[in-house]
């Protein structure tokens, strides 16, 4: 049998910061999931947040993302992710209601953990017994390279 692999849901700017600087710790998240290395969860809600965010002009400056790079963020997001339905009504961050989206997909889906370095997130700990871990965190925990 082989090993399962972890199930993580990365926060909006996890994802961001992996295509602005693919070197960095956001970025070996990023490659590990294109290596199907570890699952990534998310929900509609995440995805069109992400998208829309890759989409700002600032964040179109500051990276080299082609069209042809934003479509395979899309295409990756859409079919290579574990889909939850964002069905649950939870308030949880109250400083920041929009983290609400990264904690309701870790518990549709019973995350291993959350990556987030999110102040309001990383305040919590966790949420249900899930982690909310920091990319150099979870990188360092579960050893990806």
């Amino acid at each position: 049998m082989s090993e399962s692999k972890v199930r993580i849901v990365p926060d909006v700017n996890v994802i961001i910061s992996a295509i602005i600087a693919p070197s960095g710790t956001p970025g070996r998240i990023y490659d590990a999931w294109k290596r199907r290395d570890i699952q990534i969860i998310t929900s509609p809600v995440i995805i069109s947040k992400t998208l829309e965010v890759i989409q700002r002009p600032h964040i179109q400056n500051t990276s080299s993302l082609t069209q042809a790079d934003f479509q395979n963020l899309k295409s990756l997001l859409e079919h290579r992710t574990l889909l939850t339905p964002h069905l649950l009504d939870l308030q949880v961050v109250k400083q920041n209601p929009e983290d609400d989206t990264i904690i309701i997909a870790a518990v549709e889906s019973n995350a291993d953990c959350i990556v987030s370095g999110d102040k309001h997130l990383k305040e919590l700990g966790s949420y249900q017994n899930i982690p909310i871990l920091s990319p150099l965190e979870f990188v360092t925990q579960h050893n990806i390279v």
